[in-house]
């Protein structure tokens, strides 16, 4: 090779390096937590920097066998070194559904991933002045409404109008938003038992908000899919994006 070529050499070779580190991800795994006849944890996925680009948890096959026939909450908590917004995760079985009535109220799990402590939690109570003050119209998303009243260690829950649950068609799943005393703490991924039945395997998009009350990574996307080897399900919020509060 000649001389002059081996600069020009070194150079591709070092781009292509930076390039496969840049490509690196790291998974955190958090604890084992039994749901059912089942066991769930949660993850997140960071790049070669530590930013994080996926947060979410699995759950195996045997979750959904032998269901109870009352409503249950699981918590599951986040890996440590966890640098998303997200404080903890509550995974919630709702046997018989809840309102609005004609919609929601088939068997169904909650997916509340919370941006507040569980202190702060404890604290939300319904019928109060803070769970009926909204956020600020430039703060909601679009095309989400709230639904009337709201839930204690929750908050109150916002909508897709254009779901086709409200549409005609039987609900299968949605991506909500959940607030109090004034601003969001909550996203959450609402999937009927009998979608998750299917063992689907679909991301679709997040709708934003135009701007942000609290700065930090916010999903694009969010995904619920089936391993069939693994026999594992996988409920994520993905394409995480760093925000600035506004």
């Amino acid at each position: 090779m000649p001389l002059f070529l081996l600069p020009l050499l070194f150079l591709l070779n070092g781009c292509s390096k930076d390039e496969s580190a840049n490509d690196r991800a790291t998974t955190l795994f958090g604890e084992d937590v039994t749901v059912g006849r089942g066991t769930a944890r949660s993850f997140i996925i960071v790049n070669s920097v530590g930013d994080p680009e996926q947060i979410g948890f699995t759950f195996t096959a045997s979750t959904l066998e032998d269901l109870p026939m009352h409503s249950a909450m699981f918590e599951i908590p986040v890996p440590k070194g966890n640098n998303t917004m997200v404080d903890h995760i509550s995974f919630d079985f709702n046997a018989h559904g809840h309102e609005p009535p004609g919609v929601y109220d088939v068997p169904h799990f909650d997916i509340h991933f919370y941006n507040i402590s569980k202190a702060e939690r404890a604290a939300i109570k319904p019928n109060t002045k803070e769970m009926e003050l909204l956020p600020s119209a430039e703060y909601v998303p679009q095309d989400y409404a709230p639904i009337p009243g709201g839930d204690p260690n929750m908050g109150k829950h916002w909508t897709d109008t254009t779901g086709t649950e409200f549409h005609g068609k039987p609900f299968d799943k949605t991506f909500i938003y959940g607030s109090y005393d004034g601003r969001f703490i909550f996203h959450e991924a609402m999937v009927a038992l009998s979608y998750l039945q299917t063992k689907p395997n679909v991301t679709m998009a997040v709708k934003q908000q135009n701007k942000v009350q609290v700065g930090g990574y916010y999903p694009a996307s969010f995904s619920i899919k089936f391993d069939e080897e693994k026999q594992l399900y996988t409920v994520s919020m993905d394409n995480l994006q760093r925000r600035i509060a506004q």
